[in-house]
């Protein structure tokens, strides 16, 4: 009895050996893969995927998209005076013939731009491998050009008058190119940001279209002021 029980316990074993061996041979599949082997290859696939996203948007870096123009322009004026105390009381005398008068028209321009370099993987999410969702870094927008407009500048001085010195023709000038971006009205500043936006967003969606996708859904922040976008050099 002892050995009829120690036979089927044997062919017992050996059944459950054998199914297992099966199991194995099953899982790992016709490509010789074990389940683990595959979700690596899925992550793996995942990471090739998200590495050709980026790589397709950040090769265009900084994509200035959009410019305008501002004109503004700056007086100036002053004349000598001395300074005259009487019963207590100073007060400012002009001196005839001293006035002087400047005028400055000083050209401004503005580009903005989208720095794609910063995309990353973080910014993105794929849905069914066909739809993706971006958000794209805030529009910049950047002085990249100072004029002054020589032709209709000018300078009026009577015969006592002084001319204005470097220093102070300069200081006209920087106060015209710091004063320059308010010249344009709230319509134009938000023009030349949704400029930026919209051809960034025509020149992706091709690019990402040829690496399969169907639905492409771009969005920036939506809380900002201008204020945070204007990079004006002081």
């Amino acid at each position: 009895m002892k050995k009829e029980l120690a036979f089927y316990l044997t062919i017992i074993g050996v059944a459950a050996i054998a199914m297992t061996v099966l199991t194995m041979k099953a899982c790992s599949g016709s490509g010789g893969k074990s389940s683990w082997s595959l979700f690596a290859s899925a992550e793996d696939e995942k990471a090739k995927r998200d590495s050709a996203v980026v790589e397709a948007i950040q090769q265009h870096s900084r994509l200035y998209t959009a410019e305008t123009t501002s004109h503004k322009t700056i007086t100036y004026t002053s004349q000598n005076k001395f300074k005259l105390k009487l019963l207590g009381v100073e007060k400012d005398i002009n001196l005839p013939l001293t006035k002087t008068e400047a005028v400055i028209p000083v050209n401004v321009k503005y580009k903005a731009y989208i720095d794609l370099d910063k995309v990353t993987a973080r910014d993105f999410s794929i849905k069914n491998d066909t739809a993706i969702y971006i958000t794209l870094p805030d529009p910049v927008i950047e002085e990249t050009a100072v004029s002054i407009d020589h032709e209709n500048e000018k300078l009026k001085k009577q015969w006592l008058g002084k001319g204005l010195t470097y220093e102070q023709y300069q200081k006209l000038v920087r106060q015209a190119k710091e004063e320059a971006w308010n010249e344009l009205s709230e319509e134009e500043q938000y023009d030349i940001i949704e400029t930026a936006k919209v051809s960034a967003t025509d020149l992706i969606i091709p690019q990402l279209r040829a690496l399969g996708f169907t639905s492409i859904n771009i969005n920036y922040r939506k809380e900002f002021t201008i204020e945070e976008l204007v990079r004006i050099k002081r």
